[in-house]
């Protein structure tokens, strides 16, 4: 190879290491400034999957929270509805809320705790007698209430009849 040919070469690395090492940076700037992406449960049910994002979201000390929508799946009256649970729910302690209602319209609410670790996925049963109508899931804050209760800081809601 030529004196001439092997300075070009070094020339053209060179430039593809310049541009190398400003698309890196570029791209650590842009990751490091955004923000954080907030928990979803995967729900399926009725051959249907949905990804939900939490009704309300906050620090464990009950700040800076943020809100978002009701989630509505449809659950049809003997069918089950499946849970998908993200990192951060399985690795605390949390509680699930499970409303039903019954064909005279009574309600009827069943609450479940789980430890942290515990479950990575959870179905939710219904009945012909006991429609399913939604499903929350709570993660615990440091901050109790009145009555010596622990205010949920993060909460994902299912409407599903």
């Amino acid at each position: 190879m030529q004196a001439r040919t092997k300075k070009i070469l070094a020339l053209i690395v060179v430039g593809l290491m310049v541009v190398l090492v400003a698309f890196v940076g570029v791209l650590y700037a842009l990751v490091r400034n955004s923000s954080p992406r907030l928990p979803e449960i995967t729900a399926f049910a009725h051959d249907r999957a949905e990804q939900i994002p939490p009704l309300a979201y906050c620090n464990l000390y009950l700040e800076d929270c943020t809100t978002g929508d009701l989630a509505e799946l449809d659950v049809p009256p003997g069918s089950s509805l499946q849970l998908s649970l993200p990192q951060e729910i399985v690795d605390a302690p949390w509680r699930m809320l499970v409303v039903y209602q019954d064909a005279s319209g009574q309600v009827l609410v069943q609450e479940q705790a789980h430890r942290a670790g515990e479950t990575r996925a959870v179905t939710v049963p219904s009945s012909e007698d006991l429609q399913l109508a939604g499903v929350e899931i709570q993660l615990p804050s440091a901050v109790i209430d009145e009555q010596g209760l622990t205010q949920a800081r993060a909460a994902w809601s299912i409407k599903t009849a």
